[in-house]
C-alpha cells in the first residue's frame, strides 16, 4: 500500500493504521510530500500540481521494485486523497484498489467564486502568497488529537501558499469528467461533519464511477480525520475487512 497524507501535516501521524495495516499483513509505505514533514522545500508549497504528481511516480517505482508482483492499493487523506486520485487517474494500471479518506475533491459552497477566482489570479503572480490556515479543531473530535497536532514540530498549522491552494482547485475541476475511466475497486471513507473537505464531493464521486466498484462509508457525525476520531477502530476495521475482499 502506497499512503500519502494530508495537507500541512505527515506520514508520521498515520502509524497506527499502518500497524494494523502490517498485522493484517500488509506492506504500508508512505512518504511526507514535498514542503511536508521531513521533506526539503517550502511549507506547502507548489507551482505546479505535476510537482506532487511527479514525485508519487518515482516514489510508486521505488516500492513497487522492492514488492514485485504483489498487488498494489493506492490510499490517501484529504489532500493526499486529491493527490491519489490525481495519480490513479493518469496511472490506473497496476493499481489492484483504491482508498480516499475525506479526500479534498470538491471545493465547499461557503467558498463563493468570486474568491476562488482572485485565488486563482493570485496564485499566477504571488504563488508564495499565504492567505488562509486551517482550521485545527476541524480534524478530529478528540481534544487530545487536536492538541497534539498543534503541537507536534512536523505538522505545519500555518497558513497555506496560494499555489498549493489553486493546484488542487484545479485538479478538482478536472476530475469529475475522468471518473467514469476508474475501472477498479474503490472505497471511500468520509465523516459527515467533515469541514474541511466537503463530502459532496465524495457523494459525486461514487454517483460518477460508474465503471468502479464503489464501496463508500459515511460515518454519521465523524470529523474530517475518521482515522483519528474516538471510532477509529471501526473505520480501520471497515478499512482491513475491504482490503481483504480486493486485494
Amino acid at each position: 500500500m502506497l499512503l500519502f497524507h494530508g495537507l500541512g501535516e505527515h506520514s508520521g501521524r498515520y502509524a497506527h493504521v499502518a500497524e494494523a495495516l502490517v498485522q493484517a499483513g500488509y506492506a504500508v509505505h508512505a512518504l511526507d510530500h514535498r514542503g511536508h514533514g521531513k521533506s526539503e522545500g517550502k511549507r506547502v508549497y507548489v507551482k505546479r500540481y505535476d510537482e506532487f504528481q511527479r514525485d508519487l511516480v518515482q516514489f510508486r517505482e521505488l516500492v513497487t521494485a522492492q514488492h514485485p508482483g504483489l498487488p498494489l492499493v493506492v490510499m490517501g487523506h484529504s489532500m493526499g486523497g486529491n493527490l491519489a486520485m490525481g495519480h490513479v487517474l493518469d496511472h490506473q494500471e497496476g493499481v489492484r484498489a483504491l482508498v480516499l479518506s475525506g479526500p479534498a475533491l470538491k471545493l465547499g459552497e461557503s467558498l463563493p467564486k468570486w474568491q476562488v477566482g482572485i485565488l486563482l489570479l493570485i496564485a499566477k503572480v504571488f504563488p508564495g502568497l499565504r492567505p488562509q490556515a486551517l482550521a485545527a479543531d476541524a480534524i478530529s473530535r478528540d481534544p487530545e488529537v487536536v492538541r497534539a497536532y498543534l503541537d507536534d514540530p512536523l505538522v505545519f498549522s500555518g497558513k497555506v501558499t496560494a499555489g498549493l491552494g489553486a493546484a488542487l482547485i484545479r485538479a478538482m475541476r478536472s476530475f469529475p469528467a475522468r471518473y467514469a475511466s476508474l475501472r477498479l475497486p474503490l472505497l471511500l471513507l468520509h465523516g459527515t461533519h467533515d469541514q474541511l473537505a466537503d463530502v459532496a464531493g465524495t457523494r459525486e464521486l461514487e454517483r460518477l464511477a460508474v465503471n468502479a466498484q464503489v464501496t463508500a462509508h459515511y460515518y454519521d457525525g465523524l470529523y474530517h480525520e475518521v482515522f483519528n476520531e474516538p471510532e477509529q477502530a471501526t473505520v480501520i476495521a471497515d478499512l482491513v475487512a475491504w482490503l481483504q475482499h480486493v486485494a
